[in-house]
This record gives structure tokens, sequence and C-alpha cells, in this order.
């Protein structure tokens, strides 16, 4: 009696299971073929992805609930088997020997997706992250799915340039896609950023350096005096950002700060460093960046750093200039530039000199401070050629014929670079692939130089993790200071591979206003004061504080200042 029973619940099974298999195999060819679509399109649409990870999943689900005891069910089963068949699709691919960087080493989690590099450089150590890589894998890294670390100097000028390859997809994430404009470190178009470029030549011109001598002059005078006003010891990582950004104020806008008299009384240093950090995570996604930027309560601290520097430059445009600062050309006030940059340009571009301007110098002198108090005889030499010169140290001209000064200088912007991974490019379907080397780089491939990794390579500097200046004077003087280098017949100073302000058409603009700020901040402190680390200072504590937020961000060196 129970075998007709049993004979039906049999077929009954059988054919739900035939139901669900039937389902099955409909989920996953959906999304095998949403991925292709993805694949190919490489779309970061809103509505595209919704289209593509919401509808077509939702769709299915309807479609086949009769098959199943309820819409929960049928939903669950088709959304997890949808977006598994998705997943596994990305994971085969990116790990197989077929992607078109599937010869190049590196971490699996890197090869799957950008997130892991996301998550890395919250942390703040992605310079660290990626020396350690090339210490393991060798000169090229794959640190991406489509991404390129790349450690031989001798990519350099074929990445960076005069053949120069356009900026990578990394700069996409850190504007809204309804800017206005976006500024010059942005723009991915070559022909683009060599227009835009033109004011910036002007305004860094050999004439319009000579014209900022007496705000810097004025601005670490002022610094000085207020050091000097200090007692116990002092946080000079403090008030040398204090300098930069009042510097860089008077620089670009005539003015719009003066940090080292109120403070900090609006948060600018904590909200432009926080928007660093904001930004670099936004630069390895850039679709979540973007994403963000279209939810009003998200990408607070990008939008308000965008407002403040906005800000700054209406005020700057409602009045007369007090002198030719960057605004100036900019803005074509002088009208010498035809098809002069927007208003919209203008600002975009202010806000870029604030924080590659300011950060860079800042994080470069109190490294310099750092490293000098850490090696006392280097700190004995650097004072001795000061003195020697007197009253003519604090002199511009001086300044750039002091080997020792430079020396130093140049030392920390090797072992410590104010932007240590550099700045990507990237390959195109326009521009094809590129041979680097004996090796391939495929079309639209991301890749960039990693330049802390360079700078710290042996093949290109003997004791490279070593603070040594000597290595940049010239053999008359090696041999006075550092007789030992010259019995090394394997020394090696490769300066070619020494790249801090980047190079060719994208290379940093300011190199030389950056060298008169820092040899001139240098010198001052220097003759003003006898320096020596706070009592109780952890200099490792220091060190391992050293954040990579694309820019340096600083832990307080503390420091006990004597007035000479």
């Amino acid at each position: 009696m129970y075998l007709p029973f049993l004979c039906s619940m049999r077929d009954s099974l059988f054919d739900q299971s035939h139901v669900h298999f039937d389902s099955l195999l409909l989920a996953v060819g959906f999304g095998t073929v949403s991925y292709f679509v993805f694949k190919l399109s490489e779309t970061h649409s809103p509505l595209h992805l919704a289209v593509l990870l919401i509808a077509i999943p939702s769709a299915l689900s309807f479609s086949v609930q009769q098959h199943f005891s309820s819409i929960f069910l049928s939903i669950c089963f088709i959304f997890s088997t949808y977006f598994f068949t998705l997943v596994t699709c990305i994971v085969v691919y990116r790990l197989s020997p077929w992607h078109p960087l599937g010869n190049y080493p590196g971490p699996v989690l890197c090869k799957l997706s950008k997130l892991w590099m996301a998550f890395v450089s919250q942390q703040g150590r992605q310079h660290i992250y990626l020396w350690r890589l090339h210490q393991k894998y060798g000169d090229i890294v794959r640190v991406g799915p489509n991404e390129l670390s790349i450690q031989n100097a001798g990519s350099i000028l074929p990445v960076l340039g005069g053949s120069e390859l356009p900026k990578g997809p990394w700069f996409d994430g850190r504007y809204p896609e309804d800017a206005a404009a976006r500024s010059l470190i942005s723009l991915r178009n070559t022909k683009e950023h060599a227009t835009r470029r033109r004011p910036w030549n002007q305004a860094f011109s050999s004439t319009a350096l000579k014209e900022y001598e007496p705000l810097i002059n004025a601005r670490t005078s002022q610094l000085a005096g207020a050091l000097g006003q200090q007692s116990n010891s002092v946080n000079l990582t403090k008030w040398i950002f204090y300098f930069a950004y009042d510097m860089m104020s008077d620089f670009i806008f005539g003015g719009a700060t003066e940090m080292m008299r109120d403070g900090d009384v609006g948060g600018l240093w904590p909200m432009l460093e926080e928007a660093q950090k904001t930004g670099l995570l936004f630069s390895h996604v850039p679709w979540f960046g973007q994403l963000l930027f279209r939810t009003p309560f998200l990408a607070g601290n990008r939008r308000r750093m965008i407002a403040c520097s906005t800000q700054f430059a209406r005020n700057r445009k409602a009045r007369r200039p007090i002198h030719k600062d960057l605004f100036y050309y900019l803005y074509n006030e002088g009208g010498t530039i035809s098809n002069p940059p927007t208003e919209a340009e203008a600002f975009a571009d202010s806000l870029l000199a604030i924080s590659g301007g300011a950060d860079t110098s800042a994080s470069t002198v109190v490294n310099l401070f750092y490293l000098l108090l850490s090696n006392p005889m280097t700190y004995r030499r650097l004072r001795a050629e000061i003195d020697r010169h007197e009253d003519r140290a604090l002199d511009f001209a001086e300044q750039s014929r002091m080997p020792y000064l430079n020396a130093v200088i140049n030392e920390t912007l090797r072992l410590l670079p104010p932007v240590p991974s550099g700045s990507p490019r990237a390959t195109t379907s326009e521009t094809g692939g590129r041979m680097l080397g004996t090796h391939y780089i495929p079309p639209n491939t991301a890749l960039a130089v990693h330049i802390f990794s360079v700078h710290r390579d042996p093949r290109n500097f003997s004791f490279p993790e070593t603070f040594l200046p000597e290595r940049w004077l010239s053999e008359e003087d090696k041999k006075v200071l550092e007789p030992s280098l010259l019995d090394r017949h394997d020394f090696i100073h490769n300066i070619s591979a020494f790249h801090p302000f980047s190079v060719g058409p994208s290379g940093c603009v300011g190199k030389n206003f950056a060298y008169l700020e820092m040899r001139m901040l240098v010198s001052k402190i220097l003759v003003k004061f006898d320096l020596r680390f706070a009592d109780g200072f952890d200099e490792r504590k220091y060190k391992r504080g050293m954040k990579d937020f694309f820019t340096m961000a600083l832990e307080p060196l503390m420091v006990q200042l004597t007035p000479r």
C-alpha cells in the first residue's frame, strides 16, 4: 500500500530537482553573460550597475518563482547563484594564465581586486608594502587586476619622460564626475594637460621665482620668531606645517591663512590630511569614490576641502593682488595667455597648489630635521657649513651654492620622498602596448614607477637605507669628509634614478620653488637655534608613524630649541 505513495514522492522530488536545475542553469547562464558584458564595457555607471547587479537577478527570481514554495526562496536561490557565478568568473579570469597580466608575479589578493590595495593604503603603509613586494617579486609586480608597480630605474623615462604615457584611472575617483573642472594633476589627456600647464610654467619661471623671495624671507623670519617664543619642547611638525600653509596661502592667494599667528582655528590641516587619505582610497577604487560623491552626506572631507579652497580663490578674485601670486597667472590677470583656464579650472588648480605645495615641502623639512638629529655628525657638518657663510647663509643665491646643505636636502628626498608611491600612468587603446626592457605592457594597463623602492634599490645607491648626504658631494669633497667611500670601487650613485619630483611633462612644476623654500627654511632655523630631540622623544615611534596618503603624514617631531 506504501509503494504508490513512495513512487509518487520520488517523481515529485525528481520533478522539483529538475526544475531547480533549470533555474540553476538560467542563473549561471545570465551570470556568465553579465560578467562578459561588464568586462567588455568596464562600466561604472550606477544605472548600468543597477541593471547588471539588481534588475537582471530580480527579473530571473520572479520568472521562476512558481517553482519555489515562496518568492523569498526564489530570490535567495537566484541571487546567490547569480553572484556566485559572477565572482567565480572574475576570480578564474584574473588568476588565469590567459589574463593579459597573467605572467606578472604578485599577491593573489592584489590580482583579484583593487580593494586590497585600498585597504592597505588606509593604514598609511602603502609605500612600505610595495617596497617589500618588490623585494620579494622583483622589478615588476602586479598590484591590481590591471595594474603594475615598477622598480627598475631604466623604466622611469619610458614611463614618465618625453614620450610620456597619459595619467591612469587612478585620478578618476578624486573628483565628482559633475565637477566643473579637474585640477592639473588629474588630467588624463596629454594635450589638455600641456595647455593647462602654461600658466604654471609662467608662475615658476626664473623671473617669477625671484619675486617670491621676499615672501619666503618674511614667512621664515616669522616662523623663527614664533619658535623663539616657545618654552620647553616644541612640536616642530606642527610649526613647519603651519609655516607651509601660511607660505602657500601667500604664494597662491596673496594671503589667506595666519596659522603661525592664530593657530589652525579653522581645522585646515587635519581636514586636508583626512581629505588626502580619502582621496587615496578613491584613487584605488575610482567607482567607489564616484558613488560616494553622489551621496550628499558621504565623502564629506573631500567636499569640504574643495569648498574651502574654492572660497579662498573667490576671496582672492574679489580683491586686487598685492603681488603676482599664483592666482594672478592661473586666472590670466596679466592677459598674457591665449585660451586661458576658466574660472573653475583656476579654482581647481588652486586646490592642487595648497595640498601639493604645502604638504610636500613641509614633510621634507620635518623629516630632514629628524634625520639630522638622528645623525649628529651630519648635523655638525651642516651647521659648520652654514656658520662659515656667516651673514651670506641667509642669501638665496648663496644657499644654492652650499654643497652640504643641498646634499642633505637631496638625501632626505631620496630616503623619504614626499610622494613615496609616485604618480601612476596607463597604456590605453590609443597608445597601444609598450615594451619596458624585455617586458611587454599590454594596452589598458595602469602602471607606476614606485619612487620609494627605486631610491632604496642597491643597484642605484650604495648603502641605500643609510642617511649619507656625502654621496651627493663632488669627488674632492668626498675625499675630505668620507675618504672611505672612494676606497670602495663598487660605490654606486645613480643620479638618473633620483626623481622625488617626478619627471617629464607632468613632473612637479614647482620643484625650483620648493628648493628655494626648503633651503631658506633649514638655514634660518639652524642660524637661529641649536636643536636636539626633546627628552623622552621616541625616534622609532616617529619613524613607524610616517604615513603614505599620497603625500606624507607625520607624527609630532618633538625638539628642544636653544637660541644661538
